[in-house]
């Protein structure tokens, strides 16, 4: 098809007008993306290390986060658990945290937040979440008390072994052991090892027998006790009241 020469020149004019309002904003766009791209390749070391740390920065909270609802999740657990302990047993408990520890190193002995305002009294026993006992009150102040747990050496208690068989429950750092069992006793390694509150028959659970201890020279059994506690310092302590 012919056209004359002055249309053709506009219609070239409107061509090479179109393309270019097509072409331009992508040229733009190209342009703004690599020279974004490069500055990225580019960052100076001060930068890249300001950029590393902010991101350690932000992976850190990230995993406080975290383990603080992990935290919250096992709180609630040992609530739970201490809860239906209670009810169970139908006794008054007094939770208490944990405040110091006694500096010396053969020592088990720590010093929590409640004391004779709150109920506390001397001789009384506490429990971890789970009902296991952990040691005893040996002092009382209005404040604070002191708590000598199951492996301190000074710690003493009477202990029932299996069905009916007792003796006397010590503490120690190598470990716990019963002693002044008769060794006509029924006692087999994995018997219960418990004592009964003062004031009520429920029974208080220690631990397990682990081993026999047959001494040719006594005429009492001994037993090496497994804590149900693990010996180890419980998060939460509740006073049995």
């Amino acid at each position: 098809m012919y056209l004359p020469s002055k249309i053709k020149s506009k219609y070239l004019i409107f061509s090479a007008c179109a393309l270019i309002v097509l072409i331009l904003p992508l040229k733009i766009f190209l342009e703004n993306f690599f020279l974004s791209f490069s500055r990225r390749l580019l960052l100076s070391p001060h930068q890249y290390v300001l950029k590393v740390q902010e991101l350690e920065k932000r992976t850190l909270v990230y995993s406080l986060r975290i383990r603080q609802l992990e935290h919250l999740q096992t709180e609630n657990e040992r609530l739970r658990k201490i809860l239906g302990f209670k009810k169970e047993k139908k006794i008054n408990l007094i939770g208490a945290d944990i405040i110091a520890f006694d500096p010396s190193s053969w020592r088990r002995v720590i010093f929590i937040n409640v004391g004779k305002t709150s109920g506390v009294s001397e001789g009384s026993y506490a429990v971890n979440e789970e009902g296991y006992l952990v040691g005893r009150i040996a002092e009382v102040r209005d404040a604070y008390s002191r708590l000598i747990l199951l492996n301190d050496p000074d710690f003493s208690v009477s202990a029932f072994v299996g069905e009916g068989s007792y003796g006397l429950l010590r503490g120690g750092l190598e470990g716990i052991r019963v002693l002044y069992i008769d060794d006509s006793e029924a006692v087999r390694i994995g018997d219960k090892v418990w004592m009964k509150m003062p004031s009520s028959n429920f029974p208080l659970y220690i631990g397990e027998v682990k081993r026999l201890i047959q001494n040719a020279e006594s005429l009492f059994l001994e037993v090496d006790v497994k804590l149900f506690s693990d010996g180890t310092i419980p998060n939460k302590i509740f006073i049995l009241k």
